[in-house]
């Protein structure tokens, strides 16, 4: 029965708190919105992660939804904005700038974007290049060689606790270092990725 209602039924059943009917939602979009944040995010475990914390908001909110436009066009904006959070907090890590520049550059080729782009990485590396030597040497330990908190200890003879407390404090300089060029560099993007994820075929003109 429910796979043949609309969308605009099933919200409706939805407001009712109708769990059958948030689970006919879920089955008919879960794999179109994975596979999209998928394309972004290269991290099948993140995009799942992306897409269920979307509909648990959705459960949570039912009663409150009003839809201005149909159901898809929500769930994919919905998407974006958790995609585009996850791009701020991972924006650091090693080479992730260029993978997601990379992956962008497939869909929607944008000279403006990747001006933003390299404006950022040069920032970043600007700021990797003012950390404290010892701060510097556990980042790039990190970053570069993926090595655990463990293995960096035992490379540079500290504790495992020092370790973390010098990433973070990396992590938290380098974001405010960028806070500038990140935030140009993601509203560009934020408005690249509600095209791309509505319209994944679209050709770059539509961009120009």
């Amino acid at each position: 029965m429910y796979h043949q209602l609309t969308d605009e039924a099933l919200m409706q059943l939805l407001r009712n708190s109708d769990a059958k009917a948030f689970a006919e939602i879920y089955h008919r979009y879960w794999e179109r919105l994975a596979l999209r944040v998928l394309k972004v995010v290269h991290s099948r475990e993140d995009a799942r992660d992306i897409v269920q914390e979307v509909f648990v908001s959705i459960w949570k909110r039912r009663a409150e939804i009003e839809l201005r436009g149909p159901l898809i066009v929500y769930l994919l904006k919905s998407v974006r904005n958790i995609a585009i959070r996850y791009i701020e907090k991972n924006i650091t890590r090693n080479n992730y700038l260029q993978t997601l520049s990379a992956s962008i550059a497939e869909e929607v080729p944008d000279p403006i974007l990747h001006c933003e782009y390299r404006e950022l990485q040069r920032k970043l590396d600007q700021a990797v290049a003012s950390l404290p030597p010892k701060m510097q040497e556990v980042y790039l330990l990190s970053r570069n060689e993926k090595m655990s908190y463990k293995e960096i200890a035992d490379r540079l003879g500290i504790a495992e606790n020092t370790v973390r407390k010098q990433l973070s404090n990396a992590l938290k300089s380098l974001r405010a270092y960028v806070s500038e060029s990140m935030m140009l560099f993601l509203t560009c993007l934020s408005a690249k990725f509600f095209f791309f994820f509505l319209f994944p075929s679209t050709t770059f003109l539509l961009f120009m």
